[in-house]
């Protein structure tokens, strides 16, 4: 958008979007390098940060591993990025500078890990399948049902799949080959107006601005599109149809032909001849493509033919390969999609800014009262590490900052840092009981600050609905401390994840305290803040070491001097 939109705004001289291409390269960029954005004060000098916004182009490039296969692999992996952060999942840091001086303004690390929190908390339903298709977020959480492959809010590199009529009316053709994806996303900085509710104008002409973004590991930032699965199921003895996401990375059951060259999948992983809602199940719901290689055993080959309503009751998906298996054929196996080796290239990306000129009186104004400093809302992020199997802890929360509005206190577990997928709890964190079956750990928390406990008795969580718990206590800290930052607008996922399982606690985990009302802070320095934590397993196991991502929810004042930009807190 280049034109200058008309308006009837006295005070501004013009209004448009502009363009700011990176400094250095202007595409090409891969995991872990940094994107540099410097806005020329002359040409932009004040600008809407909150209309303002990243446009992404960028293609995913990981490879599919051919391993002892004679043909080549010819179809793309089946990744998205994390529903409930979009393509901001590429950066994990967000730095904003003074040119003049180097002053820090804003340094939001974690940055994904925040914004994945802020879109699951603040997002309707009704509006992912529109903001998937502009930002890449697609639901409040990476669950498989939110990244199912069919669905077109988070299948941008791999598009459907398509069935003919007749004899291919089962058959699915395409929907095997990577393409580009572009993207709109917001700069989820303070500064540009994404905290508090609050809209002000950027004054890069007072301080010119050095915008640095940090790239995040593709290992990270990409995670696996699912296969739409539909089975039978017994629900307290009663029969219902289920429909599920499972990862095509993830081991499937099928039986093996008599000729070694095809497979039927297990009627357990899908029954093809169920519908839900009057929609019945078509070929391009599953994430096995032609072209790509599948795993059984030491043996690697590559799919041929897709075909579901197969097998003796016509309600199985079967594949069919290039070359045969050299395991016995007519024999029950276990296979699942090569691994992938994940990257992505961002060809294109550029800082669209919403100019905004204001009058000669207006501009003097701006300036005067950056002479006195504009205050905008941010986050500060500090890290501390508990060991394994520590029933009881205390985190010491820093006191760097004078005054605090919130906190929140994210236990991401160690070892699920470089973790895939939802398994990866620096982008997804939970409570320990939601990893994995055999985990009973449920945890109590209380903090204390200047000496007084908040709230005054323990609040003891549990991760299922169906037990004691405080868990409404827990919900309605989170609304309050998360106020600071965004309008709460959700604390559960979507009806469709986890349907079968008693799940209370399924957004991204957090422990929260809010330390004042919305709009106002309080003066942490000499209180002492602590988080204390008891955890309830007798297993040490289930007690995983964490490293806590405390984020500081607070005001900054940004002022213009002789001697450049000024920051207090």
């Amino acid at each position: 958008m280049s034109a200058e939109l008309q308006g009837s705004n006295p005070k501004l001289q013009t209004v448009k979007y502009v363009n700011i291409l990176p400094s250095g390269k202007q595409g090409q960029y891969k995991q872990n390098e940094r994107v540099d954005f410097m806005p020329d004060p002359s040409t932009n000098p004040y600008f809407d940060g909150k209309q303002s916004y990243l446009n992404i182009r960028v293609r995913n490039t990981s490879t599919l591993a051919k391993g002892n296969s004679a043909n080549a692999v010819t179809a793309a992996a089946p990744l998205c990025f994390p529903a409930h952060i979009g393509a901001n999942s590429l950066i994990n840091r967000c730095l904003v500078r003074a040119r003049d001086n180097s002053q820090v303004i804003e340094d939001i690390e974690a940055y994904n890990m925040l914004n994945g929190i802020k879109n699951a908390y603040t997002n309707d339903q009704d509006i992912f399948k529109t903001l998937g298709r502009i930002t890449g977020v697609a639901g409040r959480t990476c669950q498989p049902e939110n990244q199912l492959v069919d669905n077109l809010a988070c299948n941008y590199f791999l598009p459907n799949g398509e069935t003919g009529t007749g004899a291919s009316a089962n058959v699915i053709s395409g929907g095997n080959e990577s393409r580009d994806a572009s993207f709109c996303v917001p700069i989820e900085s303070g500064l540009f107006s994404a905290f508090g509710d609050q809209h002000h104008v950027i004054p890069n002409l007072d301080v010119p601005l050095h915008i640095q973004l940090f790239l995040e590991k593709a290992d990270v930032a990409l995670q696996t599109l699912y296969s739409r699965f539909r089975v039978l199921s017994d629900i307290n003895g009663v029969v219902v149809n289920e429909e599920y996401g499972k990862s095509p990375f993830s081991d499937h059951t099928g039986t093996l032909s008599a000729a070694q060259n095809s497979i039927l999948v297990d009627q357990i992983i899908c029954r093809t001849n169920v519908t839900m809602d009057d929609v019945p199940y078509n070929a391009d719901m599953c994430a096995f493509r032609v072209g790509q290689p599948i795993v059984i055993g030491a043996d690697t080959r590559i799919i041929t033919k897709v075909e579901t309503n197969k097998g003796a009751g016509n309600d199985q998906i079967e594949l069919t390969f290039d070359t045969t298996f050299t395991t016995a054929g007519s024999t029950a196996v276990t296979f699942k999609l090569a691994p992938a080796t994940r990257s992505y290239i961002i060809d294109k990306i550029e800082l669209k800014c919403l100019l905004t000129i204001p009058d000669d009186s207006t501009m003097r104004m701006i300036r005067s009262q950056m002479n006195k400093g504009i205050s905008f809302s941010s986050v500060q992020l500090y890290k501390q590490s508990t060991s394994e199997g520590l029933v009881n802890s205390v985190l010491d929360i820093p006191e760097s900052l004078t005054r605090c509005g919130s906190l929140l206190a994210v236990p991401v577990q160690q070892g699920g840092i470089g973790s895939l997928d939802i398994d990866n709890s620096y982008m997804y964190c939970q409570p320990d009981a939601n990893y994995g079956s055999g985990n009973n750990n449920q945890t109590r928390y209380q903090w204390q600050v200047g000496g007084l406990l908040i709230p005054n008795l323990e609040v003891e969580l549990n991760t299922a609905t169906n037990n004691n718990n405080d868990n409404v206590i827990f919900f309605n800290q989170q609304v309050m401390a998360l106020r600071h930052l965004l309008t709460p607008k959700a604390l559960a996922d979507s009806a469709a994840c986890r349907k079968a399982t008693d799940v209370d606690i399924e957004l991204p985990f957090f422990y929260p305290l809010s330390l004042a009302p919305r709009g106002e802070s309080f003066n942490i320095i000499d209180s002492a803040p602590q988080l204390r934590i008891a955890n309830t397993s007798a297993t040490s196991n289930n007690i995983t070491p964490k490293l806590y991502h405390i984020f500081a929810c607070h005001t900054r004042v940004l002022k213009s001097s002789e001697m450049g930009a000024e920051i207090s807190f």
